[in-house]
């Protein structure tokens, strides 16, 4: 089984409404859709998405390391042997990871169908039914966030809040959404590195009265000391998700005391294989791992999906709900969300297809010179 060529398909959908961190703001998907085919003709499907702000690469830039250097190295690869398949993508471009996910995922994707078994399966057999996720309240004004919360906590047992922006609007936001859902829902904050060391110590000890789930990235992905040293300070557990991207990256976050909880990401961690890696590093550091996401469409989303069922050290809610923030999506069905929680896709693979008709409505148009 020998990887024969493939295809990087940017992917642009616009979002039911501006989604908005302390970093920057999304209106449409910056997702790149990856398809792999073998030389026996057999297609797997991966995604990757990117934020600008957040990442330093745009869709275009993504999709051009996918298609002109990614897929060329892989052509001749058997796509049942992931640790090859990184260390070759890292010889040719460091870096990049979210470039490495799109290829991991189609790989992936493609031993599962060309085996006929679900995805789970080939990741060590499906540990739930059925995965928890996170409702998210972004930079809301305080009312308006209140009121989103209430919407959302009636099928989420958890609540993700973005702050970040400015620190009274954050105390504001998250007082009014925990007055609106009431102490039984839990709620996590997360700054997308918006603090830095004068502003975290007087705001954040006072996020606490509000019983946090966690603190995620408060300060910027390099600032491990000021993390460690807020870690120090407060009583409720501090997260990395930005200063998480990599084994190496997340290790030196563990060692520095920075690090009580590791967000891992499909997208930004480079792709299954490595996330596996990362939640076993967390596992034997006793430090939490959740599964975060990059407001993937359906097709990450499964992935998703798969790999929070089948990988212990991964634990609390998933925040894994992209394809309902979409007007739409180019996989012919969605996954179901049922009462804050979604079962795995059945069939083989990821277990989601692509509509070929979607994928032309939505791939976009390119500028004429």
């Amino acid at each position: 089984m020998r990887i024969a060529g493939g295809s990087a398909i940017p992917i642009r959908i616009p979002l039911n409404e501006p989604f908005r961190i302390a970093s920057g703001s999304l209106t449409h998907s910056n997702h790149v859709l990856v398809r792999l085919v073998d030389r026996d003709g057999r297609v797997g499907w991966g995604e990757t998405t990117t934020f600008l702000e957040v990442y330093g690469c745009d869709q275009a830039g993504l999709a051009h390391m996918v298609e002109a250097h990614f897929i060329p190295a892989v052509v001749g690869l058997d796509p049942r042997d992931p640790r090859a398949l990184h260390e070759r993508l890292e010889r040719v471009a460091p870096f990049n990871r979210m470039a490495k996910a799109g290829i991991d995922l189609a790989a992936h994707d493609l031993r599962a169908r060309a085996e006929g078994v679900p995805l789970h399966r080939l990741l060590g057999g499906r540990r739930v039914e059925r995965v928890p996720l996170t409702g998210v309240i972004d930079l809301l004004p305080p009312a308006e966030a209140a009121a989103a919360a209430h919407r959302v906590s009636s099928g989420f047992a958890t609540l993700k809040i973005k702050i970040g922006s400015d620190p009274q609007d954050d105390l504001r936001r998250v007082a009014a959404v925990r007055e609106a859902v009431g102490p039984r829902v839990r709620l996590r904050v997360d700054g997308n590195c918006g603090y830095d060391r004068t502003s975290d110590l007087a705001v954040l000890p006072r996020l606490e009265e509000f019983s946090l789930e966690w603190i995620e990235q408060p300060l910027p992905r390099w600032d491990l000391e000021g993390m460690a040293r807020l870690a120090r300070r407060l009583r409720t557990p501090l997260a990395v998700d930005e200063s998480a991207a990599s084994v190496h990256g997340v290790r030196r976050a563990i060692e520095a005391g920075a690090a009580a909880v590791v967000n891992v990401k499909l997208a930004k961690c480079g792709g299954l294989f490595p996330c596996r890696e990362i939640a076993a590093l967390c596992l034997s550091a006793g430090v939490r791992c959740v599964l975060g996401g990059g407001l993937e469409a359906a097709t990450g989303t499964a992935a998703g999906l798969h790999l929070y069922a089948s990988t212990p050290p991964l634990e609390s809610a998933a925040e894994i709900g992209g394809p309902w923030l979409y007007g739409d999506d180019v996989a012919a069905r969605l996954p179901q969300a049922v009462a804050g929680a979604m079962a795995l896709p059945e069939g083989p693979g990821i277990g989601v297809e692509p509509d070929e008709g979607k994928i032309a409505l939505y791939r976009p148009r390119r500028r004429e010179p």
